[in-house]
């Protein structure tokens, strides 16, 4: 469960391979040491104590079966998915906030954010910031400043620019630069962008793959990440007031942990 559900990008996510190797490890050094256990002859205790621990693994190994499988099918129906194309290129991005469940992905409570992702990018020791940089510095994560491309091919309806980014760990307010594009029925929305960096405005219409801005921080962020989500536009004068839909990238349901290089995805 701690596999999937802790954000490993606060240290380092690569050492959730490296515990996934050490757990396989332990469990085959557990494995080969049954044999030592039971030429220690069975008394009436040893047998109390083997079948309370038989039931504690039980009760283990089906909870853990249980929420893998959880995990795995628990996606949105293909048909309800928006498809996107993935808007961050040239990098190891890792999915901060993202799946159906609140456990995983904070936004999955609220109706208008239901299925948004945070999306950040590693450094090579596999955090999401610099270990040994100033922590007030937005330079200290490497996802600040990398540019964003249009994840679909569309009009742009609204665009909002000059809000300054926020020092890391402190949030902002509820305004931030933004970039919405129609597309189809939905309004695909992408928040926290750098002040002034937008390169479009209002009434133009954008290419897949077209770059539109860079990351930023501003807005209710506390450090740099690109959010994106879809919404059936409810409201035409309140862009974030409209029900969240699915959304995928080149056809896969992002979750937290979920590794993309060059927008493919390659571990999860």
């Amino acid at each position: 469960m701690i596999l999937f559900i802790n954000d490993w990008t606060e240290i380092s996510y690569y050492l959730r391979l490296v515990c996934i190797v050490l757990f396989g490890c332990a469990l085959f050094r557990k494995m080969t040491s049954l044999r030592s256990f039971e030429s220690k002859g069975t008394n009436k205790k040893t047998k109390i104590f083997t079948i309370l621990y038989g039931l504690i693994a039980i009760y283990q190994v089906s909870i853990c079966i249980l929420f893998s499988t959880s995990y795995i099918t628990s996606i949105p129906k293909h048909e309800e998915a928006v498809d996107l194309t993935f808007p961050l290129k040239g990098g190891i991005y890792e999915v901060v906030n993202g799946g159906m469940s609140s456990s995983m992905n904070y936004h999955f409570s609220h109706r208008t954010l239901k299925y948004a992702v945070d999306i950040t990018r590693l450094t090579p020791l596999g955090s999401r910031k610099e270990q040994f940089e100033s922590l007030e510095s937005l330079k200290s994560y490497p996802i600040y400043d990398d540019s964003v491309y249009s994840p679909v091919e569309g009009r742009i309806t609204e665009v909002v620019d000059g809000v300054d980014d926020n020092v890391p760990n402190t949030l902002g307010g509820s305004a931030t630069n933004m970039i919405i594009i129609k597309y189809k029925e939905y309004n695909i929305l992408l928040l926290h962008l750098k002040k002034n960096s937008l390169l479009v405005k209002k009434n133009d219409f954008v290419k897949i793959g077209q770059e539109i801005a860079k990351v930023g921080n501003s807005g209710y962020s506390s450090e740099p990440h690109l959010h994106v989500h879809a919404i059936k536009h409810d409201n035409k004068r309140d862009y974030f007031n409209g029900t969240s839909v699915p959304i995928t990238f080149n056809g896969n349901y992002l979750k937290r942990n979920d590794l993309l290089l060059d927008q493919t995805l390659i571990f999860r």
